[in-house]
């Protein structure tokens, strides 16, 4: 079970659904993205799994009004089946989330570790502690986990490390605290969920990166100067969205790291972003999810 958060509430909100295999990955990571704490497999065949899903509160209109959300953003046609909506009191779900956060080896040179693990020295690897909560990203899901590696590959090619990254969608922090491991010597990033960059305050402070990490709630736009590198972690809408604000935010000859791309996603973020400036650099796919590095053109 894939867990997100330590509830404050005395109550979550949980539903079952029933999703061809094909759709299932991808509507989980949509749930993680509008919030989700958590997803469970209940059951699984080869054509369809069934899955329960867990959110903080129960939206006015149900479970319903994700998958609604769900055909019109992600335009995914697949067909699901609702059942058990649910509202239940808390019982130890702390307990349960801490048995089920392990520490996750990202890479060649980086390990994830929940908080309560703060003790925990990996000869050879870079610490990265996360304290479960709202904003996105735990190491577990293989979005965050490209994304990791990608930045990690980029970073020990490179001739010289930038000073500074942009994380557009800054979520955890965790994006944010390796590339501090790994060398730079600060990290601006923005999300549009205060939870997100509040959490990024208690990671950075568990970190000791207090000062080299600022998150700022808003969009891309808020921020003004451009840097070196810059990382988003979206899904493809999103991601296509601020297609305008990366390349601006890109310094010229810089590096633009994506992830979040699921299948055939790829070529359709890769053909945009070529089309204002960038170059493909290369891709990392792993079970259909997929991240990609681009250059923008000009010199540095």
């Amino acid at each position: 079970m894939k867990q997100k958060n330590i509830f404050d509430d005395k109550t979550y909100f949980s539903f079952c659904c029933t999703i061809n295999a094909e759709s299932a990955e991808l509507w989980s990571w949509f749930c993680f993205e509008k919030g989700a704490l958590g997803v469970e497999t209940m059951a699984e065949d080869s054509n369809e799994l069934t899955l329960r899903i867990f959110f903080s509160k129960k939206p006015e209109s149900g479970a319903k009004k994700y998958f609604e959300c769900f055909q019109r953003e992600i335009n995914e046609v697949c067909e699901i089946r609702i059942f058990e909506e649910v509202i239940q009191p808390i019982k130890n779900w702390g307990t349960n989330w801490h048995q089920n956060f392990h520490p996750v080896e990202v890479g060649e040179s980086l390990i994830i570790l929940p908080s309560w693990k703060n003790r925990i020295i990996r000869s050879g690897r870079h610490p990265v502690w996360i304290e479960p909560g709202q904003g996105f990203g735990t190491g577990n899901h293989l979005s965050t986990v490209l994304a990791l590696e990608m930045l990690e590959k980029f970073l020990s090619e490179t001739h010289i490390i930038p000073e500074n990254m942009l994380d557009l969608g800054i979520g955890s922090g965790i994006l944010a605290i390796a590339a501090c491991r790994l060398g730079l010597k600060t990290v601006t990033g923005v999300d549009i969920e205060t939870e997100a960059v509040v959490e990024v305050e208690r990671n950075s402070k568990l970190n000791g990166l207090l000062g080299r990490i600022n998150s700022h709630v808003g969009r891309p736009s808020l921020l003004k100067k451009s840097a070196p590198l810059v990382v988003s972690n979206m899904l493809l809408k999103e991601l296509l969205g601020i297609r305008y604000e990366m390349y601006r935010l890109t310094s010229p000859g810089g590096t633009l790291i994506c992830s979040g791309l699921f299948g055939e996603q790829e070529e359709e973020l890769r053909n945009s972003m070529m089309e204002l400036g960038f170059a493909y650099q290369t891709s990392l796919v792993r079970e259909k999810w997929n991240a990609i590095r681009f250059q923008r053109h000009g010199k540095q």
